[in-house]
């Protein structure tokens, strides 16, 4: 007789304890949603945000010595929230005025072929960009370094992309 109420309780403790295990599974699905969300409003934040930090040297951007002016972004193509082990991809871009004897060498550097078609600049950085410019490029140049460039010569203006 003693076993049956040693049962029911056992069966009822059980039962608490699934109950409270599915309701702290479901309370940290929810709350991985929130960190998601807080997540992807500061990836927004930081791929919206234009920098004008000298984070670029010629290490990078081969080139572009000790220039006036730069104005970069970052990009998270892939999706950087992701829990998921792994690399994390991000991509640059940004426009640097060169100071003059700089842009000489640069223009002097490689050979530069003009670019024929519409040269993708980010929305964020297409105010930094003349509008008559001429960009040129040089097969030459990217072959040796991470970044891509579209030069303009006559402005002394640069434009990089690259990649982690």
């Amino acid at each position: 007789m003693k076993r049956r109420p040693l049962l029911v309780t056992v069966v009822a403790v059980a039962g608490v304890v699934l109950l409270a295990a599915c309701g702290g599974v479901f309370w940290l699905a929810r709350a991985d949603r929130g960190q998601e969300r807080d997540c992807a409003a500061q990836v927004a934040t930081e791929e919206a945000k234009v920098r004008t930090d000298r984070h670029w040297t010629a290490k990078e951007v081969p080139g572009i010595g000790e220039y006036a002016e730069i104005h970069w972004q970052v990009d998270f193509p892939s999706f950087a929230c992701s829990r998921a082990p792994g690399p994390t991809d991000s991509r640059y871009q940004g426009i640097v005025r060169l100071a003059p004897a700089d842009a000489r060498a640069l223009a002097a550097g490689y050979p530069w072929a003009p670019v024929t078609g519409a040269v993708e600049v980010w929305p964020g950085l297409s105010a930094y960009v003349p509008p008559q410019v001429r960009w040129r490029r040089s097969p030459a140049y990217d072959g040796g370094t991470r970044a891509s460039v579209q030069f303009d010569p006559d402005r002394a203006l640069l434009l990089f992309t690259a990649a982690d």
